[in-house]
């Protein structure tokens, strides 16, 4: 008697894992691509941190025009594999408004910013998690150098 309980119970239990399996998969699912999206979009947060920051330097010491440095930084955008067709970039002098890197003084604050669509870098076709008009974007302040760059014509004194 005891034996032919047990086997009962057994059969009914038989198909309970694929049942919990079908409801919990879903979920699993859902939780795994929204992990996956937030971490693409801290990937990108990062390289566009990057490229502004080394577009910082490149305008704070005087030598790169407005469009050197806008080119500085989407080369660097293009080689980290970030696509740069909807990419804005904005250099601009916070001291003195309108003043080119090239024309700003000592100690002039610089800021660049770039931001691109979330929808240019997303791996999921689902925007489930985040609109489809949800911005990343990245800003740096600077503080201009040009008075104090390092000469171009070194001469070498004459030794003896």
């Amino acid at each position: 008697m005891r034996n032919t309980l047990h086997r009962t119970s057994r059969r009914r239990r038989r198909g309970l894992a694929a049942v919990e399996f079908a409801v919990v998969l879903p979920v699993i699912l859902v939780l795994l691509l929204g992990l996956w999206e937030v971490g693409r979009m801290v990937e990108v947060e990062a390289i566009l941190y990057n490229a502004v920051a080394v577009g910082g330097r490149t305008a704070s010491i005087g030598l790169n025009s407005a469009t050197q440095v806008q080119t500085t930084i989407t080369n660097y955008l293009s080689l980290a594999g970030v696509p740069t067709q909807h990419a804005t970039v904005t250099i601009s002098d916070l001291t003195n408004p309108g003043t080119d890197p090239t024309l700003a003084t000592a100690l002039d604050q610089i800021q660049l910013s770039v931001s691109i669509p979330f929808s240019d870098v997303r791996w999921s076709a689902t925007s489930m998690f985040l609109p489809g008009t949800t911005q990343l974007s990245a800003t740096v302040k600077w503080y201009s150098a040009n008075p104090y760059s390092y000469p171009t014509n070194i001469t070498v004194p004459s030794g003896s």
